[in-house]
Formats: C-alpha cells, sequence, structure tokens
C-alpha cells in the first residue's frame, strides 16, 4: 500500500513536503512508504510542527497508536533541534548523531559519505572504537563487492535495515564485512541515503550491538522521519563551509594578492581577482586543469603536486615554496604554500590549503632552497651563491663551508654557467637581486 500526504507552504514558512520517504514495515511483504521527505530548510517553528503533525499522521496509519504517533512526533522534533544546530557548535554531530542513536534503541549512529573509486570523504560515528576507522579502510570499507550494507544503499530517503542486510550478505557472498562487524559488534541497524549526485552520497544510520537487537517498527520509523531535518543540517553545513572560503578569498582581495584556497583534495574552491588576472597573462607559468592548478613544466609540476600533498597530509615542517620559472630567472615567480586552521571535523568543502604567487623579488626565509628552486642548483652550489650575494669573499666562504678555495671555485664555475653570466660581479647582482 501507498500513503501519500501532501502538505503546502506554510503560512510562516517554507517548508514543502514533495517527496514520498519509503518506510520498510514488519509484516509479510508489507513495504509502505511513508511520506516525509522535505525540500529545503526548515526554516519556521510553525513548518517544524506542521511536518510533525503529517508525522504522527502517517505513523499512526502505519500501525501506531494515535497516541504513540504524537508521542514520537514530539521525540522527533526534539531529536531535530539537534540536528539542525550541529553545523553552529563545535560538538554539534557528536550530539546530534548521538541523541540519535539513544532515542533509536542504538549503540551508535553514524554520518558518512562514500565517493569515487571507494573513497571515503569523512565517516563519523559516535563512541568509535579503536581501530574501528583504520580496520574499516583496511578492508575496502568503501567497497559496496565487500560491504553489505552500502550495498543495500538506494535512492536517497529510501530506508534499508536488517532484512535488506542478510539479502545483501547473501549476495555478496563475501565474510570480509561479517568479520569486521562481528568484531565491532554492529551485525544489526538501519540506514538511509540523504543525498546523492556525480561526486558520491551522504548516507545516515544506525549500529546496534547483538544487546541491543534487531530494529523494531517504531524505531525505524522515528529514524526515517529524522533524514530530511539531518539533510537540512547537512546542506547547512556544506553552505558555511563555502561561505568560509568565500570570506577568506574577499580577504585576500583587499591586499590584492595572487592567491589561491584548495580543499581536502587539492581543488581550487575560490581565487582572488589578481589570480585571475595572473591565469590570463600570456606565458603564464600556471594553468588550471579540472579545478587543480598546474604548472607548465612538468618538473615544476611534480613539485607543485608532491609540496600540495605533503600540506595536505601535514608533512611539512616549513611552508614549502615552489619556484616557476619565467622566460628569464628575473621573470620567475615563488608560489608559497600554507596549510589552514582545521575544525575538528567537516566535510571537507572547507578551505584546506592557501596558495599565494609572488614575484621573484618577493621571497620567504629560506634563501638557499629558494636560490636551488630559481636558479636550478646543488645545495652546495646555492650556498655558495646565497653567501657571495650577501657580500662575502670566497675565502670567507671556503673558511665558512669547510672547504679549500679550489672547491669554491669550481662551484663559482658551474653558477656562472648555470646563470649565464660571466663575471663574479654580475653574479653577485644577480643573486642580491633575487634575495632582496
Amino acid at each position: 500500500m501507498r500513503l501519500r500526504l501532501c502538505c503546502g507552504n506554510s503560512c510562516r514558512g517554507t517548508l514543502v513536503f514533495r517527496r514520498v520517504l519509503p518506510i520498510m514495515v514488519d509484516g509479510p511483504h508489507a513495504r509502505r512508504n511513508l511520506p516525509l521527505g522535505e525540500r529545503g530548510v526548515f526554516d519556521s517553528e510553525q513548518g517544524g510542527r506542521c511536518h510533525a503533525k503529517i508525522f504522527a499522521v502517517a505513523a499512526s496509519r502505519l500501525g501506531c497508536e494515535w497516541r504513540e504517533a504524537c508521542r514520537l512526533s514530539g521525540l522527533l522534533l526534539e531529536i531535530a533541534t539537534t540536528f539542525l544546530s550541529a553545523p553552529l557548535e563545535p560538538d554539534g554531530w557528536d550530539r546530534a548523531l548521538g541523541k540519535m542513536a539513544r532515542e533509536t534503541g542504538s549503540a551508535r549512529g553514524q554520518l558518512v559519505a562514500f565517493g569515487h573509486d571507494h573513497a571515503i570523504p569523512f565517516n563519523k560515528v559516535t563512541d568509535e572504537p579503536e581501530g574501528w576507522f583504520e580496520g574499516f579502510v583496511a578492508i575496502d570499507g568503501g567497497n559496496p563487492a565487500v560491504n553489505w550494507r552500502l550495498a543495500c544503499a538506494r535512492a536517497p530517503f529510501e530506508l534499508a535495515f536488517e532484512q535488506d542486510y542478510a539479502i545483501a550478505r547473501r549476495r555478496l557472498r563475501s565474510d570480509i564485512y561479517d568479520d569486521y562487524a562481528r568484531q565491532y559488534d554492529m551485525m544489526h541497524g538501519c540506514q538511509t541515503v540523504l543525498s546523492h549526485d556525480s561526486g558520491g552520497f551522504f548516507g545516515l544510520a544506525t549500529l546496534r550491538t547483538g544487546a541491543d537487537g534487531p530494529t523494531t517498527q517504531e524505531q525505524r520509523t522515528l529514524f526515517a522521519g529524522l533524514a530530511p531535518f539531518a539533510l537540512s543540517a547537512v546542506k547547512m553545513q556544506i553552505a558555511l563551509e563555502h561561505k568560509g572560503a568565500q570570506l577568506a578569498a574577499e580577504t585576500f582581495e583587499a591586499m590584492q594578492a595572487v592567491a589561491f584556497l584548495l580543499d581536502g583534495k587539492g581543488r581550487v574552491m575560490s581565487q582572488t581577482a589578481a589570480a585571475d588576472e595572473f591565469l590570463r597573462r600570456p606565458n603564464c607559468p600556471l594553468r588550471l586543469s579540472n579545478r587543480h592548478l598546474v604548472a607548465a613544466r612538468r618538473s615544476e609540476d611534480r613539485s607543485l603536486g608532491k609540496a600540495i600533498q605533503d600540506v595536505l597530509g601535514e608533512l611539512q615542517v616549513r611552508t614549502p615554496r615552489v619556484w616557476l620559472a619565467g622566460e628569464h630567472i628575473l621573470d620567475g615567480h615563488s608560489c608559497e604554500i600554507f596549510s589552514l586552521p582545521r575544525r575538528e571535523w567537516t566535510f571537507g568543502y572547507e578551505p584546506r590549503v592557501l596558495l599565494v604567487v609572488r614575484h621573484a623579488d618577493r621571497r620567504g626565509d629560506d634563501e638557499a632552497m629558494f636560490l636551488r628552486q630559481a636558479m636550478g642548483l646543488t645545495r652546495a652550489e646555492a650556498e655558495v651563491a646565497r653567501m657571495i650575494g650577501r657580500g662575502h669573499s670566497r675565502e670567507q666562504v671556503a673558511q665558512s663551508r669547510g672547504t679549500s678555495a679550489t672547491t669554491v671555485h669550481a662551484h663559482l664555475k658551474s653558477l656562472f654557467r648555470k646563470a649565464d653570466v660571466g663575471r663574479e660581479a654580475e653574479l653577485v647582482a644577480l643573486v642580491s637581486r633575487l634575495l632582496n
């Protein structure tokens, strides 16, 4: 039987019920649909109460007594409030998922995202056991051929629970996820997809232990009623993270900096007007390709990509700089790559990396590294060039480095060739120009 209830715009809000939310109901061959889909964010108290009233009517028609249905609708509003405030509070998602788990009699609540190539952009679980996430990655938990929960993923707001898990387990014929689920005592539960696009999907779930037992119809009804509120909260946090990137870009805009903000995958989220102008220049050493910054020279592109990944992986102690050569050495640019502060937990839409492009005469403190990148020098050549450029004599360079004058002379010959100069005075002028 298919139940379909529709509600127009509430008089004080913009809440519209237009999507049918399927809910699996106990009983022989019973599959009914509870109309609790939601479009947009609930923006008024009256809209929320309207949703709760429709929830109570639908729940009663699915077999709950009216008094019990009203109790569930009140509980729904209580939990929904914690979800809608989750993006605005430091521990908001922990509280919302924990409240959902407690009120549905479940050990844990989960909000997860799955992307392409079995990627798991984030996976938030309340009361996460030690080693839980590492074990999930180790078994390739983002693979629907392994994970029977993932194999049960359906259209947004369609519920899956234990009887669907049993069917998927028989179909997969793999005990890898079984062993993992038994290890962490989470064989039971229910789940739904919140949203789905070409990049992947968000999912909401309860994870239940053997002591919790299988879900009941009442628990599934309550869980399904929460799904639209959870989606609204997800959309709100994504919007806030994008807003953070926009505000940061506007700050650098005021500084007239050539700046790019990158997300957790190294993709450009936003850029300043100066960066737009920089990319349009003839013979620009950088270009955008599929939202990624690509250096014109292959060796420089490898260095740039590695530096960005090192910053994302928090492998850098110092701020890395990558030299982008121009037609002449003094036309080159330095890319400085900064790690941005992170929230304790994010969907991955907030800026993670700031990349600033500066002209050759505006550089950082690591002079020897800068000269190595700018002039293609060895470590020893860069140090000799730095000291010569700072006014040290050959004898002072040799004494400071603990080498002979002959060795310093050999380095200088190599420096003349790489810098395309014929005299030491020309080399000093060039290095001084680069460092200042």
